[in-house]
């Protein structure tokens, strides 16, 4: 649940974004797991509060999408544990899971270039992190298999790097301050280190030194940073998947307003099955940086320099749990002192602002965005919505100098099409990084 997540940052300037918005707690209500498909390329998704939304002192993850896998040790078809509520993230790239959820299976650890394990660190920009070995597993969603994927188990461990924490103290490696059981990022590149054609953490990208905060090797407390190998790397699931492996769509109803409840699917592969076909009048927007851009209040909010990724982009992101972008039109902020909490990140007009905005990709394509902003404050503590897990008119503050970031509130009725860097493409579409709907 942060506003953005930064997987990397190279010489101090090229960073790729991502992951999540704000998080706020809520009163408890009922999470059920998404229930089996018979298609096999479709997994089961569903806003439904998350999995500590039935538990004593748990709340409601507002504008949560999430699903369930299957995780087993490599090779075997017994020693598997089914993990719930991951949250399902087109922001990030890479199966995170907490260590209580998958610790019984003892999975093999997957080494640096340099021999020894590898750990993995991400950092977000609220200087929160997530901190842990990377491991190796099998890993079923809906009827698909990815074989031997490297990814990442959240470790309870408190030694962690200085340059993974940066003096925060948030690590958010439980149940009650990650909200979920885990991420499944399943963004727009292959490895959480692949980046518009090459592997950066890998050492023949060419770096003197491997980047900080990503990939480390560790001897006792004492950890380092350390170049790892493409294939070693945190991975997208997706592209390990026999077939179907060329991106994601991720389906969910229109909402107007609040709901408890509403439940959707993410497509496995574009145009490789009947279920997925790119429709003729879809619009495509390619990407620069992984980021498109978008004009709204005025204000502009793309990549201005592409060699060190410059600029305030922006980005689509269903781990971000509302609209956020800066405050170019002078909506009203939310109270800091509230029922639910401290609001001031989240915009609080007196009546629900109708606004729209303009997508623009890298190949010049272009759509008007209509969107609505409502009172977080009154979504969070009405007595009509203090038990809805779907918001759609939630929007939130992003700072000045951060650009636009269209959380799950975009995704309600909106079937969005992202296909993942360096794998195939549709006949007629242009070459991978780009989405669509």
């Amino acid at each position: 649940m942060k506003k953005s997540l930064v997987l990397i940052f190279l010489a101090g300037a090229l960073a790729i974004a991502g992951c999540g918005g704000a998080s706020t707690t809520k009163p408890t209500s009922t999470s059920t797991p998404p229930t089996g498909s018979s298609t096999s390329n479709l997994m089961p998704i569903a806003v439904d509060g998350g999995p500590t939304a039935g538990q004593i002192d748990g709340g409601i993850y507002p504008n949560g999408a999430f699903a369930s896998a299957t995780i087993c040790s490599p090779g075997s078809t017994t020693n598997c544990v089914m993990v719930n509520g991951l949250l399902v993230d087109t922001g990030s790239t890479g199966i995170r899971l907490l260590q209580s959820a998958v610790s019984s299976l003892n999975l093999p650890a997957v080494n640096a270039s340099n021999g020894s394990a590898a750990y993995d660190c991400v950092s977000f920009v609220d200087d929160s992190f997530l901190w842990g070995p990377v491991l190796q597993a099998d890993v079923t969603l809906g009827g698909e298999t990815a074989s031997k994927v490297p990814i990442q188990m959240i470790s309870t461990s408190t030694d962690v790097p200085s340059s993974c924490s940066n003096g925060s103290t948030m690590n958010e490696n439980t149940l009650a301050t990650l909200g979920a059981n885990g991420l499944l990022g399943v963004g727009s590149e292959r490895t959480d280190c692949f980046y518009q054609g090459a592997s950066v953490c890998s050492p023949t990208f060419g770096l003197a030194s491997p980047p900080s905060p990503a990939y480390y090797t560790c001897s006792g407390t004492n950890c380092s940073p350390a170049f790892v190998a493409t294939n070693a790397q945190v991975t997208n699931p997706v592209v390990l998947f026999p077939s179907d492996n060329n991106g994601v769509i991720m389906e969910l109803p229109a909402v107007s307003g609040s709901a408890a409840t509403v439940s959707g699917s993410l497509v496995f592969g574009i145009g490789t099955e009947s279920n997925n076909q790119l429709p003729s009048g879809a619009t495509i927007f390619t990407l620069t940086c992984d980021d498109f851009t978008t004009t709204f209040g005025g204000q502009t909010y793309g990549i201005t320099n592409s060699n060190n990724c410059s600029g305030p982009g922006s980005f689509i992101d269903s781990g971000s749990n509302g609209l956020y972008f800066p405050n170019s039109t002078n909506l009203p902020a939310c109270p800091s002192n509230t029922a639910a909490g401290d609001l001031s990140s989240f915009y609080c007009p007196s009546t629900t602002e109708n606004l729209s905005a303009t997508m623009v990709g890298a190949n010049g394509s272009s759509k008007s965005a209509s969107f609505s902003v409502q009172n977080a404050e009154s979504l969070f503590t009405s007595s009509s919505t203090d038990s809805d897990a779907v918001l759609s008119g939630l929007a939130g503050i992003n700072p000045s100098g951060f650009g636009f970031d269209w959380g799950l509130p975009f995704f309600y009725g909106v079937n969005l099409y992202s296909s993942i860097d360096g794998q195939s493409v549709p006949s007629g579409a242009p070459a991978a990084p780009w989405w669509a709907h």
